[in-house]
């Protein structure tokens, strides 16, 4: 009896763990693996007659036979032809493996632009964020500037700016400047999208090198000085790579997988100009408009390895970064003190990268006729526009809880589980960052093509949004469990207290902040998204924006966005003052005797 009682314990403490996988495997590793068994697979219709036709895209029924079109076999990018057979000549109706979408990939003409693109994007944005966080971050972090107290609580501010939003604003700015400026075409494109997605995502290397250059030890730099000098060319600046090369790295893989942005800054470009696809919209060309999932993840694979290669090269650089980058520095160095003219400079790199990351996209939207007495009556003249703000409303949350009870199993054994669950944790939430959110979605598609759904059901949208943005709560998670001594639950062990006990009343209690801040950042970004719902689930606020601005940069566009825009603010802030309040309130780092986070 008594075994069969231990065996039980055993068993409910892994179930927590194993619907996590469950969970995890339905809104990531399953559609992914559906999309990657259909990228090796043809469809073919055989005739009677012996000739088969390799099918791109979908094959209609009529009353006497079926209809579909077939790629030119010299060019598969060329114009399609269309077939009709009749039923009496079907011989058969077939799929087979078959590599021929990889080789129509590295066959076609586009295949170079589309790689030049999206390295030229993806790259360009890296660089940009680059050049302008890591400035921002030393100043913040190692500095005694006057305004890192009012600047502190807004640095994250871009990152929740939803990047259609930004792309919005920005085509009335930056790419009105750029077009003065002599660029024209794909070119303007290009580099509007680099300065809008480099001006959104500028705090992650901000963020990353201010932490690793906060957490120098100061015995290290003492020591540089007492061997002859050099000490920033010995010991900070190589401290400091492996977090700026992370944030690169970071920025490249979000700016290679986004949609919208080069998207929607395409259909902005002057009358007459053809916009360049990068990667991503070619995902979207290839699912909606040539009905071919089968040749979109063909065209995204070697972006996923890349991506994944990447991820894993990112990952190793952060484990080199300085010891206290995620605990405490042994002894912090003393903040550098600024001239009045160092103190103007730093206003100054403060002005430009809050300008390019907000105040530029939020002055665009507004001059396109912006009036805040206006929006009630918008809102009542957009038909439907609430009940979609419901389902928007809905989505996020749902996907919000789902994806933090999910990270919370997950976490866990990512910080004390067995080696093998530790991979497959990692594995997991790799495959969610290096899937673009639009292939995430088209995955998700296919695999419950077969299962009835009622009209305004929410779980399929729900699911992709958990797979999407699940890593993040990962982390959020780990990172707070990590503040945690596990040495406290010994006792509890000791005395003989269960798994749940021992997580009901010592992790849960000193974990809950920071699950609530997971939560709160699922949320944000949840509610922030379009590219992984924008065919999943057309009645939602965002996509009815979205769709709404191709059709002209008008004031009831600008009215509908700044009112999203200001139901978004309601988590972030709250998110913000969470994370400030940790800040303020949580438990020290260990082995720390100054928080290198403060640069005293």
């Amino acid at each position: 009896m008594l075994r069969a009682v231990n065996a039980l314990r055993r068993a409910l403490a892994v179930l927590p763990l194993c619907l996590a996988l469950g969970v995890a495997g339905l809104a990531v590793a399953a559609p992914i693996a559906r999309l990657a068994w259909s990228s090796v697979h043809v469809r073919e219709i055989v005739t009677t007659s012996g000739r088969a036709y390799r099918v791109a895209g979908h094959v209609f029924a009529e009353p006497d036979g079926i209809r579909f079109q077939v790629a030119p076999a010299e060019d598969p990018d060329g114009e399609r032809v269309g077939v009709r057979v009749r039923r009496a000549d079907i011989a058969a109706d077939r799929e087979r493996l078959s590599l021929a979408h990889y080789g129509d990939v590295l066959r076609s003409s586009r295949t170079f632009g589309l790689v030049r693109n999206s390295l030229v994007l993806a790259g360009g944005a890296a660089l940009f964020a680059l050049l302008l966080g890591a400035p921002l971050g030393w100043l913040l972090a190692r500095t005694r500037f006057a305004g890192r107290a009012f600047v502190l609580p807004f640095l994250v501010a871009p990152l929740l700016l939803p990047p259609f939003f930004a792309a919005m604003g920005v085509s009335s700015s930056v790419g009105a400047f750029l077009h003065g400026l002599g660029l024209t075409g794909g070119t303007l494109q290009l580099a509007s999208a680099i300065v809008c997605l480099g001006g959104l995502l500028f705090p992650v290397p901000a963020l990353l090198v201010g932490r690793a250059l906060a957490a120098v030890p100061a015995g290290l730099v003492e020591a540089a000085h007492l061997l002859g000098g050099g000490a920033t060319s010995r010991v900070v600046l190589p401290s400091a790579l492996p977090a700026a090369l992370a944030s690169f790295v970071l920025v490249f893989v979000t700016a290679l997988c986004d949609f919208a942005v080069p998207d929607l800054l395409g259909v902005f470009l002057p009358t007459g100009a053809v916009p360049v696809h990068v990667f991503a919209t070619e995902i979207f060309l290839q699912w909606d408009k040539m009905g071919n999932e089968r040749r979109a993840f063909a065209t995204a694979a070697p972006f996923v390895v890349l991506v994944l290669a990447l991820l894993g090269l990112a990952l190793r650089w952060l484990r080199r970064c300085p010891e206290g980058f995620l605990g405490g520095a042994t002894r912090a160095r003393a903040p550098l003190r600024l001239s009045a003219a160092g103190q103007s400079a730093g206003w100054v790199l403060v002005a430009v990268a809050f300008g390019l990351g907000i105040v530029l996209p939020l002055s665009g939207v507004l001059s396109w006729g912006f009036v805040p007495s206006r929006v009630p009556a918008t809102i009542r003249a957009t038909d439907g526009v609430v009940g979609d703000a419901a389902r928007w409303l809905r989505s996020g949350l749902l996907a919000s809880i789902v994806a933090t009870l999910t990270s919370i199993p997950l976490s866990t054994a990512l910080l004390r589980g067995p080696r093998g669950v530790r991979i497959v944790v990692v594995a997991l939430a790799g495959l969610s960052l290096a899937v673009p959110g639009m292939a995430l979605m088209v995955g998700t598609l296919l695999l419950w093509l077969g299962v009835p759904t009622d009209p305004g059901t929410l779980w399929k949208p729900v699911l992709v949004l958990v797979g999407h943005f699940l890593p993040y709560a990962i982390v959020a998670g780990a990172l707070a469990q990590r503040e945690i001594d596990p040495r406290l639950a010994d006792p509890a062990r000791l005395l003989g207290a269960s798994p749940a006990t021992r997580f009901a009343r010592i992790w849960a209690p000193l974990s809950a902040r920071g699950w609530a801040s997971a939560a709160l950042i699922v949320l944000v970004f949840a509610l922030r998204e379009l590219d992984s719902v924008a065919i999943l689930e057309t009645k939602i606020l965002p996509v009815r924006i979205y769709d709404k601005v191709h059709y002209g940069r008008t004031g009831q566009v600008a009215d509908l966005s700044m009112a999203y825009l200001a139901a978004l603010l309601v988590p972030a802030i709250a998110l913000v003052a969470l994370s400030r309040r940790r800040g303020s309130g949580g438990e020290a780092p260990r082995s720390a005797e100054a928080d290198p986070g403060t640069g005293r």
